[in-house]
């Protein structure tokens, strides 16, 4: 059997619903093959309300996680850059600490140029 990875669109799982109905209305739908019957049906049918729950509760708990993983990174920057804040406090803008924690120390950066108008 292939593997399908496409959902059925659900219009046409409404059409599916539908002729389940229509085939509990029959008193004398008795199909050759039990995969067909009512009740094999109908449980198909469950086990795919089932899955179609589990699916939505799966994706809200993703979003869940998506909002958590999001507020927790930014708390954590915030938290970062402020201890470099706090480095440069404690050890000063020139020490070694500054450039240990990432940071470019005074000494280091580079000195402004002055800039040359051009003649007119």
């Amino acid at each position: 059997m292939v593997q399908r990875t496409k959902t059925v669109p659900p219009d046409t799982l409404a059409a599916d619903h539908e002729t389940v109905k229509a085939l509990q209305s029959m008193v004398d739908y008795q199909p050759t093959n039990a995969d067909y019957s009512v009740p094999h049906l109908l449980q198909v049918q469950a086990t795919l309300t089932q899955a179609e729950l589990a699916e939505k509760a799966a994706e809200v708990a993703l979003q869940q996680a998506r909002i958590v993983r999001a507020e927790t990174s930014h708390f954590y920057h915030d938290l970062v850059v402020n201890s470099r804040t706090q480095v440069i406090a404690q050890f000063g803008p020139d020490s070694a600490a500054v450039a240990l924690v990432g940071l470019t120390r005074k000494s280091q950066r580079k000195r402004p140029v002055k800039r040359q108008t051009p003649p007119m």
